[in-house]
């Protein structure tokens, strides 16, 4: 049998994942009819709608199942989800879809049989249950993994012997843990009885040498920079990185965790997610921006000519900004700041930076300043969603993992903002990026999006 790559088989594992949901939805709704219709159709009151009238809004449930499942996680391939992973994330989902039928089914105002709707919900879990199992199965047959993956531990503390020890007591064949790579220079041949089998400095070469498929840094005191150094230097795709994190860094926020055992788990992702995804982000980069510059249109129009009125320079503030591919652009904001104020100075960093006009300081807190950037969209220079863009003379000081922030397009807004806006500064918290990059996903986007409108409406970290 010949193996694949861990990437290729996740890739195989989520489509298959969906294609096992598009077909639990109609076999779940034949269930559902057959069952109220016929089983069940002397007990339950009197039912006179027709066949059609639920096979029509079938696209709809299709559409807000689809949401609901991606919402939870359950589109990403995990392998290491515990004993009830997969059916507590089932049944938050099957939650979400109910709320969301509900809601459709009001606005809509149609008078759908809210017995069928709770039936539909009920047989859906054991459905969905059954042609996922189904889904797995193929997936290992069309792209089989090896039995174990190879895998390396980067520590040799305590939260590396954590990771161990959950590894061996994972449930079926013990992963083939085959070395372990000491963050800092150690006499010791060996940790937990597994090899030492490199040091940070020859990582990336271990990684080829030994085929790794999975790696789990778990060295708490490792500095990211050199933990992201290393992620971008290892070529190829199909190297799954995961960070054990602690959890005092869970409690500050927003840890998407993985369940291995109850280990605090982050997916660094891979990157590069392929030609489909870059068409179905620009598509709707276009149709939103479109949208949203004709809606917005008389609000920005007001804001030029009070901007104009005011007499403080050109009401548009332009200035050079770095793209896709190290490509320069020119980015377009409502000015905030006074007209003798430097084009590249630092960021204001406080609302009683005295750079900010009056009218500034409410675009800025409001973000109506960043309104012109949707033509930057628009053009293709910049996207809805990514690394926000920086000025050329800090990208000339990136490092070697930083310039991956330039393999995408910049976005009007990301995950540095929604983590912690203009609080953290932009060229020293470029990991948000990074891990946006690796992760990209249009309901990631999605949730950054909605994270940004709140965030904005809170007013937090915006100066």
């Amino acid at each position: 049998m010949k193996f694949v790559p861990v990437r290729k088989a996740d890739r195989v594992l989520s489509v298959l994942l969906v294609f096992a949901d598009v077909l639990a939805i109609p076999a779940a709704f034949i269930l559902t009819w057959f069952l109220r219709t016929s089983v069940l159709r002397t007990i339950l009151p009197e039912f006179h709608h027709s066949f059609n009238t639920y096979i029509m809004v079938l696209p709809v449930v299709a559409l807000l199942w689809l949401i609901s499942f991606a919402g939870t996680g359950l589109y990403k391939p995990k392998r290491y989800l515990g004993s009830l992973g997969e059916l507590q994330k089932l049944m938050k989902a099957i939650v979400y879809l109910a709320i969301a039928l509900m809601a459709a089914s009001y606005l809509v105002r149609m008078d759908y049989s809210r017995i069928m709707l709770f039936m539909f919900i009920g047989i859906s879990i054991p459905v969905a249950t059954a042609t996922r199992f189904v889904g797995r199965r193929i997936a290992q047959i069309i792209a089989p993994l090896r039995e174990v993956p190879k895998i390396l531990v980067v520590g040799t503390g305590e939260v590396a012997s954590r990771v161990i020890s959950a590894l061996l007591k994972l449930p079926g064949k013990a992963p083939e843990i085959i070395g372990i790579v000491s963050p800092r220079n150690t006499a010791n041949d060996e940790f937990k009885g597994i090899p030492i089998v490199a040091s940070l400095a020859d990582m990336v070469e271990q990684i080829r040498i030994l085929k790794v498929d999975e790696v789990f840094f778990a060295a708490p005191e490792l500095n990211r920079s050199e933990m992201l150094s290393i992620i971008s230097n290892v070529t190829g795709n199909e190297v799954h990185f995961r960070l054990v994190t602690d959890l005092f860094e869970i409690a500050l926020g927003g840890t998407d965790l993985d369940d291995l055992v109850k280990l605090p788990i982050i997916e660094i992702g891979y990157g590069e997610p392929g030609t489909l995804h870059r068409i179905t982000k620009r598509t709707t980069d276009i149709l939103i921006s479109i949208f949203l510059a004709m809606f917005l249109f008389p609000l920005m129009a007001v804001l030029y000519l009070i901007l104009l009125a005011a007499g403080k320079g050109s009401p548009i503030f332009k200035q050079r900004r770095v793209g896709l591919k190290g490509k320069e652009f020119t980015l377009l904001k409502f000015r905030t700041m006074k007209p003798d104020s430097h084009e590249y100075e630092v960021a204001p960093m406080s609302m009683d930076d005295t750079r900010v006009t009056r009218t500034g300081k409410f675009l800025r807190r409001t973000s109506l300043d960043e309104l012109p950037q949707l033509f930057n969209i628009i053009r293709g220079e910049m996207s809805l969603v990514g690394p926000r863009p920086e000025m050329t003379f800090i990208v000339k000081e990136y490092n070697a993992w930083q310039r991956h922030r330039l393999d995408v397009k910049p976005g009007l807004t990301g995950m540095w903002q929604i983590m912690g806006r203009k609080e953290l500064p932009l060229h020293d918290n470029l990991e948000y990026d990074y891990y946006y990059i690796r992760n990209q996903s249009l309901m990631l986007d999605f949730t950054i999006l909605m994270k940004t409108l709140v965030t904005i409406f809170r007013g937090r970290g915006a100066y």
